[in-house]
């Protein structure tokens, strides 16, 4: 079964977990062939695997080694360009990985120079009283012209990370400590990559080189990004980890998992080995974090023993063994939410619904349903569709969301590498919902969010707030796994290969591709200043127009759009939060024109001094204005309830600004002294309980979300406008 995704996806439930892969020569060769071919014969761009891929081919892979242009010489990058600019299309016709090792090679070399320097540099006493400056970003900046320009860059570099960290208010000896221990471990961890990592790196930079979508995925990554774009959901034991000095640390354990649930697991625990069942345990100290995942995650139902070193061993021989039972993790932070916002008139409160929808996983469609009955059942006036920060996912679900809206007709076009132009449609007559509705986007929104805003748009069914566009994704991708076109006997699993193979555009005829959706009403945002979006992606595809398609417009919009405009417009203008907006922007705009950084101290500080002073000042405002309406109620849709039953959680949002509670110095210290008595007392009595969050789902205060609030005010004077035409209408 094979599905499109139109941020690039396509799918495969929930796959059993991939073991770290090291390929040989041979099966290298075999999966560089394979995905040279697919892309010279089925990208949609029709771009055969030629010299002018080549180029692209080499820029890629160098800058995806050394982005910000800190480790390589311009000697290397030189002597590469030379051998092999014009030449990676015949390599990766052949098969031949030369080229990669070859690079990669060098980039560990220089890399283990950068760590030297660092070791040394760190030793040093920096004078923070020059006039000196430093662009942290420097892609688009050369490379170092030999050894001298990089000990200066690098010189500088450090003085400017050490300056950030004593600004935050660390120690210099600490920070420099910190900042040996990042680059170390930074070298450590590309010194432990295997040859599918590297293989991946390199066809990576190829299907870069035909659009920003297209790459290959190693076994490991599939299954990474079938677990969070797809199925939601993964086995395992609910922690979050990370790499900290060989050691593999807990960082967040997800609430009601196995490990919050047994108790004996902790945050800032370290595992030191992971056992299967009954079988011996896995030494993972210095391990990859990826094969520490892989060794942990596996079956449901099947039993994981981990050695931990806990967060509070006065020593690292103070060791214990825990045996937890996997279990499915849902990721619940992508799936789909709503609240219901009161909202107090002079004659009786209103009620408003908030959708928010974070991703289009599998399924997302059902969830979006039940949580609108609910909605509607509260007694809802109006919905409002929060898709800020919708990155895309599936494009069948785009198609069936936005079916939810309509009667049934076409929701978008799809033109194929072939050509041939397709219309997806909605095809179920029933409406979901068919009251006012309001879809939210902005800089974020992209793929398959723009396909929904579009089509709603383009039917005239719900009127569009964001920023002043969309991120401009219009192209689809399928992810196409390799074990397909490369014999088992060579290769059991190769990975897959993900390529755009169609472009999508609006019934209206347009597509979306680097344009994004303009919306209806446009608000004052930061990101509307930023260099975000297709358009600023190296290589972009661009936009294109073909013949619209007739749809029957509901003309939920027109009637209402210009007086909608000029109620908001006249409310921005007034709003303190975005007139803060504006002077954001400003200050945005300023650092855009000179992206570097001033590394002297005392002016460094006045700027901190500025802007702390300014966010005080702002706070304080907030906190003398007048308290913002109401109760906020929250749903979510929860799957794996055994009566599978919307969960309902009343919370009334404290004002997030607010300071804490002012004491008297010495009741202070009374107190602390009273709870360290205390802890010493019981300590040997009491038990350690597990750092986790309260798993209630996190309400936005409207205080701190001035264009979700703006978005409210524009649906309550549309619900009200709608209301008066429909009771006008039954007159």
């Amino acid at each position: 079964m094979k599905r499109t995704f139109a941020i690039g996806l396509a799918v495969w439930l929930l796959m059993p977990a991939a073991r770290a892969v090291e390929f040989d020569e041979l099966q290298s060769r075999w999966i560089t062939k394979t995905v040279g071919q697919i892309l010279d014969m089925h990208h949609f761009r029709k771009q055969r695997l030629d010299d002018s891929v080549s180029k692209l081919h080499f820029d890629f892979l160098i800058d995806r080694m050394d982005y910000f242009h800190m480790f390589f010489l311009q000697s290397d990058v030189d002597e590469f360009r030379l051998r092999y600019e014009s030449r990676l299309d015949n390599a990766v016709r052949k098969g031949e990985t030369t080229p990669v090792n070859e690079v990669f090679n060098r980039f560990l070399i220089r890399l283990r120079e950068a760590t030297n320097r660092v070791d040394t540099l760190v030793k040093q006493d920096f004078d923070f009283t020059k006039k000196e400056r430093f662009q942290a970003d420097r892609h688009k900046l050369g490379w170092p012209k030999n050894k001298a320009d990089a000990d200066r860059l690098w010189h500088l570099r450090v003085k400017y990370e050490l300056l950030n960290g004593v600004l935050g208010g660390d120690e210099v000896e600490k920070v420099k400590e910190r900042i040996r221990k990042r680059y170390a471990r930074l070298a450590r961890d590309y010194h432990k990559y295997d040859s599918s990592e590297v293989l991946r790196v390199y066809l990576a930079s190829l299907g870069r080189a035909y659009d920003p979508h297209s790459l290959y995925q190693n076994p490991i990554d599939a299954e990474n990004f079938n677990i969070h774009n797809v199925a939601m959901q993964l086995t395992g034991i609910g922690a979050v980890l990370t790499e900290e000095d060989g050691y593999t640390k807990i960082i967040r354990l997800s609430p009601g998992g196995p490990a919050a649930r047994s108790g004996e697991v902790h945050e800032d625990d370290r595992i030191v080995a992971v056992a299967q069942d009954d079988k011996s345990p896995v030494d993972v100290v210095d391990m990859k974090l990826n094969d520490v995942v892989q060794l942990i995650r596996g079956a449901k139902d099947t039993v994981v023993r981990l050695t931990i070193i806990p967060a509070k061993a006065t020593d690292n021989s103070e060791r214990k063994e825990v045996a937890l039972m996997r279990d499915v993790i849902r990721l619940e932070e992508a799936l789909a939410k709503a609240y219901v916002i009161d909202l107090p008139g002079k004659k009786s409160t209103k009620k408003y619904g908030v959708v928010d929808l974070p991703q289009f996983y599998d399924k997302c469609t059902d969830d979006v349903e039940k949580l609108i009955d609910r909605v509607v059942e509260e007694g809802a006036e109006g919905i409002i569709l929060d898709l800020r920060r919708n990155g895309g996912g599936l494009l069948d679900q785009a198609v069936k969301l936005a079916g939810l809206f309509i009667d049934k007709g076409d929701v978008v076009q799809v033109k194929t590498f072939r050509g041939d132009i397709v219309q997806l449609k909605d095809k179920d007559k029933r409406v979901a919902y068919d009251g006012p509705l309001i879809v939210l986007v902005g800089k974020h929104s992209a793929s398959a969010s723009e396909i929904v805003a579009a089509a709603l748009q383009d039917y005239s069914r719900a009127v569009i707030v964001g920023d002043k566009h969309t991120h401009g994704k219009g192209t689809v991708q399928t992810l196409l796994p390799l074990k397909n076109s490369i014999p088992s006997d060579i290769v059991e699993d190769p990975g897959n290969l993900k390529f755009t193979i169609q472009k999508f555009y609006r019934v209206a005829g347009h597509s979306t591709q680097k344009d994004g959706v303009t919306p209806d009403i446009i608000l004052p945002s930061v990101l509307n200043v930023l260099e975000t979006g297709e358009a600023y992606l190296p290589n972009v595809m661009e936009s294109d127009s073909i013949p619209a398609v007739d749809v029957e417009k509901v003309n939920r919009v027109t009637p209402y759009l210009s007086r909608l405009r000029v109620a908001s417009s006249s409310r921005v203008q007034k709003d303190q939060d975005f007139k803060y907006i504006s002077e954001d922007v400003e200050k945005v705009e300023e650092q855009l024109k000179d992206k570097s950084v001033s590394l002297n101290e005392a002016d460094r500080r006045a700027d901190k001094k500025e802007t702390k002073d300014k966010i005080e000042a702002r706070k304080k405002e907030r906190r003398a204005r007048a308290a913002n309406g109401g109760k906020i109620n929250m749903f979510r849709w929860n799957k794996h309830d055994g009566d599978a039953k919307i969960q309902l959680v009343t919370k009334m949002g404290p004002d997030p600004y607010a300071p804490a509670p002012e004491e008297d110095e010495s009741k202070k210290s009374k107190k602390a002294d009273e709870k360290e008595a205390s802890d010493k007392k019981s300590e040997p009595e009491k038990k350690d309980k597990p750092k986790v969050d309260d798993g209630e789902p996190k309400v936005p205060h409207l205080l701190k979300d001035p264009h979700l609030r703006e978005t409210i005010k524009i649906l309550v004077d549309y619900a009200r406008m709608a209301n008066e035409t429909w009771l006008a209408d039954k007159k």
